[in-house]
């Protein structure tokens, strides 16, 4: 199968995204597998590293790896003002937990990180994720207080044209990725419109065995 593709929202810079492409070169090394005879149509398997300590403001609490420890989550960055690929992705997202609330399965949590800290204050992203449902959570921070996890999944961004604080666009990565209970990336999930291939795929995913 081959590897998902890093999308952007918008056309970023060459260096930008010479250095996704090298975060994403396929990797030699040992990681998770699928049973006999299953497949991914729109993730690809990762090598379990466990995710880097961070500290993120949300809405009256800092979020840390420890206070997601117990649920599986997906973790997708954009911010608030992203015209298209944030709500269709939040959306699909949403509509998975559904799918899987439906069929008596605990469903992953969203984690919304906003690389867009000047605008999205801890309380907007807290209004903005409620119409993504109650299990949505929204974060940012600093650029420093972003690094971490921007480094440790490989998310390329940029802010362009801030000529002013109000009026800009953030080009970003559209990848989103599936975090275990214990705080462990186990796949990246290509840009999907197809709500029922994630769904599929998430399934595969939370049921296969773990080392």
């Amino acid at each position: 199968m081959k590897r998902p593709r890093l999308v952007f929202a918008g056309v970023l810079l060459v260096a930008i995204g010479a250095l996704a492409v090298w975060r994403f070169w396929p990797s030699t090394s040992a990681g998770p597998t699928l049973p006999a005879g299953q497949s991914l149509d729109v993730a690809q398997l990762e090598a379990l590293a466990p995710l880097p300590p961070f500290a993120l403001e949300r809405a009256g609490t800092v979020l840390t790896p420890a206070e997601l420890r117990g649920r599986w989550s997906f973790f997708f960055f954009g911010y608030t003002n992203c015209p298209d690929a944030c709500p269709a992705t939040l959306g699909v997202l949403s509509h998975v937990q559904e799918a899987l609330r439906a069929q008596g399965i605990e469903a992953p949590r969203i984690v919304f990180v906003s690389l867009d800290p000047q605008r999205d204050t801890p309380e907007l992203l807290a209004r903005y994720t409620e119409a993504f449902g109650a299990d949505t959570i929204g974060a940012t921070g600093s650029d420093a207080a972003l690094q971490p996890l921007v480094s440790f999944f490989g998310i390329a961004f940029e802010r362009k044209d801030q000529v002013d604080k109000v009026n800009y666009t953030v080009d970003h990565t559209t990848n989103f990725f599936l975090v275990t209970p214990d705080g462990r990336w186990l796949a990246t999930f290509a840009p999907a419109d197809d709500a029922e291939a994630v769904l599929d795929d998430t399934l595969k995913l939370i049921r296969m065995p773990l080392p």
